[in-house]
């Protein structure tokens, strides 16, 4: 194989060079984006029909503004008036506008372009284009744009809006004022939002204080509607949880920034309730007993009241009788009818268990007691089952008596007292007898 020519090999090798350095220098441009100019304020201009318009600030120590006013304006005659600056340094440059005015009356026209003027070059691109409208649509009567645009520029270009309209009425003016600024460079603030005590539902309603450092004023909005609501600074409660609150200020166009957002949350606690009872205090047993309830507030929808009785005064053991009563619309409950079987001390405990809104309470053991007897024993009236008369029975015998008794062991001792003393009488007298012998 013939050897390429040096001339070739040099090529060959200068063309991988270049093919190698595109692939490091492409990924490179591809990113490359525009840099933005530092937020400046910058000397603004106006043309237009003579005598038409007035700069009321151009720019460099406040917002740019002009206002131009000219009637008759020629009807259906289209006429243009435009507000330019120059970019001191290479980059996008975002500015924002307002326009506001009127073009009397019917069949009104508005027309805004962003122009950049490089050199010789001018470039327009349309930003709003409306009417010709009449039948009170837009643009007719007064009108009022906002937005922000950005210019590609470089040091030297000449850039900003042309503003034009026209109308086809008798009245034939155009009015309008045209604002401009930088969206960088109007005054901050900040909002001072304090705390919020957590709050009892029934505690509302709670008025809010936020403050703006540019004294300006503050508005506020619930994030929790569920919660609770807000209007003109006022929170009102609504169900038990976590209320959250934004205040905000939205600032001033051009002049000032809108403040950024502080929140604020708090807890909604459910509210304490108070139970007051009482039940029957005294009683026989076999009567009947019941206990009553008042709830305070009186809690919304179908809630009960437990009622339980038990034999200890620690109500440790299980209760010997319970009870629901529901409760009216004025909070009040009453239990079923309690017989207690044996004579005692009952202690009573009525419970409200809460619920989304409201929190459980209860009675203490022994704070209601009720104190049960024993039954009388009943007496039978006189008639047919009466005793029988003790002066006489069916026999006709006078009935015995514990006297006869007395006097039946009397006589025994006697008998027997008798005959002891024979017994020794009789030894005497045989002794005697033998003696003599």
């Amino acid at each position: 194989m013939t050897a390429a020519p040096r001339r070739m090999r040099v090529l060959k090798t200068l063309g991988l060079a270049l093919a190698a350095g595109s692939l490091v220098i492409a990924p490179a441009l591809a990113v490359a984006q525009p840099a933005h100019a530092a937020p400046e304020r910058t000397a603004w201009t106006v043309s237009g029909p003579s005598g038409s318009y007035t700069l009321d600030s151009d720019g460099t120590s406040s917002t740019a503004q002009f206002s131009y006013n000219l009637e008759p304006a020629g009807n259906t005659v289209t006429r243009t008036w435009s507000m330019m600056t120059t970019a001191t340094q290479d980059g996008s440059v975002t500015v924002e506008y307002e326009w506001v005015g009127s073009h009397a009356w019917c069949d009104a026209v508005t027309l805004l372009n962003q122009v950049v003027e490089s050199g010789s070059a001018r470039t327009s691109t349309p930003i709003i284009d409306e009417g010709p409208n009449c039948s009170g649509m837009p643009p007719n009567g007064n009108f009022s744009y906002s937005d922000t645009v950005t210019f590609d520029v470089a040091a030297g270009d000449t850039y900003g809006f042309e503003l034009g309209g026209s109308n086809r009425d008798l009245n034939n003016f155009l009015r309008g004022t045209l604002r401009i600024g930088v969206p960088e460079l109007p005054d901050s603030q900040t909002i001072t939002f304090p705390d919020i005590a957590d709050t009892a539902l029934d505690a509302g309603p709670i008025a809010l204080n936020a403050t703006a450092s540019s004294g300006q004023p503050v508005s506020y909005a619930s994030t929790t509607s569920d919660t609770c609501s807000v209007e003109n600074g006022i929170v009102t409660l609504i169900a038990a949880g976590t209320c959250s609150i934004d205040a905000t200020q939205e600032g001033i166009a051009f002049e000032l920034d809108p403040a950024p957002a502080q929140m604020r949350s708090f807890a909604v606690l459910k509210i304490v309730t108070q139970i007051d009872a009482d039940v029957t205090d005294e009683g026989a047993v076999g009567e009947n007993f019941v206990g009553v309830a008042t709830v305070t507030p009186a809690p919304t929808g179908e809630r009960d009241v437990q009622f339980a009785a038990y034999a200890d005064d620690q109500c440790e053991t299980d209760p010997v009788f319970t009870s629901a009563g529901a409760l009216s619309a004025d909070g009040i409950a009453q239990s079923a009818e309690f017989v207690p079987e044996s004579a005692g001390t009952y202690y009573w405990v009525a419970t409200y268990e809460g619920d989304e809104s409201t929190l459980p309470t209860a009675t203490a053991c022994g704070d209601l007691q009720s104190v049960v007897t024993a039954a009388e024993t009943p007496t039978s009236p006189p008639g047919d089952d009466a005793p029988a008369d003790p002066v006489s029975d069916a026999t006709g015998e006078l009935p015995r008596t514990g006297a006869d008794g007395v006097g039946g062991i009397a006589a025994l001792g006697g008998v027997l007292l008798a005959s002891g003393l024979a017994l020794l009488m009789t030894q005497r007298i045989v002794r005697r007898a033998a003696s003599r012998r």
